[in-house]
């Protein structure tokens, strides 16, 4: 199996400072993971670890400035047809530097897209999976409206929960996202 993104997308977005309303949801490149400064996941090593061939990275970039990133995984059967994706690692610049809201919901609605694009399943299947920290938890359930699952292990010593999104609620999640920020072109 191939990962095929689903192209670029020009999203609507909430600027903080500047005027430009419009921020560049695309397929990352090696160059544009960061290499140290806010950022708290190790990009560049998780470039070097994804296998692009059932794996992928996305970014947002806002007026030329990386916000966010975005790593998944498809899931196949027997028979190589996908069947899940997993949001391996969702992060966006600190909260005191963000230039425009919402990131993370936009890179999720990127997965979504990846999801319905590539995976078969029926609408009461879980279609998106991710592993939350625990200070993440209020944001997936309240904020991005994913169904929590339980509790599990996301590194040694550190607890976190699983939540998904089936067909019909990454749907839902797609309707609210564009009803409340517009359509992406």
């Amino acid at each position: 199996m191939q990962i095929y993104y689903v192209g670029n997308y020009a999203v609507p977005v909430i600027p903080k400072i500047n005027l430009s309303t419009i921020a560049i949801l695309e397929p990352a490149q090696k160059e544009d993971m960061p290499i140290s400064g806010d950022w708290k996941f190790a990009w560049t090593e998780f470039w070097d670890k994804t296998d692009f061939q059932y794996q992928g990275i996305v970014k947002l970039n806002y007026d030329g400035a990386l916000s966010g990133l975005m790593r998944f995984a498809l899931y196949s059967n027997e028979d190589d047809t996908p069947y899940l994706l997993e949001i391996l690692h969702l992060e966006s610049v600190p909260q005191d530097k963000r230039l425009i809201d919402p990131i993370g919901r936009w890179l999720i609605w990127y997965a979504v897209k990846v999801a319905f694009s590539f995976c078969v399943i029926k609408e009461d299947e879980p279609l998106i999976q991710l592993d939350s920290t625990e200070k993440a938890i209020p944001y997936y359930s309240d904020i991005v409206g994913m169904r929590p699952i339980r509790w599990t292990t996301i590194a040694p010593g550190e607890d976190g929960y699983i939540f998904q999104f089936t067909l019909k609620t990454a749907k839902a999640f797609c309707e609210r996202q564009t009803k409340s920020y517009g359509y992406p072109t």
